[in-house]
């Protein structure tokens, strides 16, 4: 099971700050499908980023099975995603 709890992500630009992901929650269960979808720029890049870690949120959480990624440090962090 993947569970985004209040997920955040804002980046910091010249212009000031852009959220690429608002505050989503979602909740897959094990043997579901979803797919993204959106216009350019909606922040679909970003939330799939977020969910595999390879861009730390500003906020919230991800979880896989019941264990929160976004806590751990990233040597435990590449060994959950073996």
């Amino acid at each position: 099971m993947i569970e985004l709890l209040d997920l955040y992500k804002e980046y910091k630009t010249r212009q000031g700050v852009v959220v690429g992901v608002n505050h989503v929650s979602l909740k897959i269960e094990q043997g579901e499908i979803f797919g993204i979808v959106g216009y350019s720029g909606a922040g679909k890049s970003s939330l799939i980023r977020c969910i595999n870690l390879l861009e730390r949120p500003t906020s919230g959480s991800v979880r896989v099975n019941g264990m929160d990624l976004t806590r751990l440090n990233a040597a435990d962090l590449r060994q959950a995603r073996q």
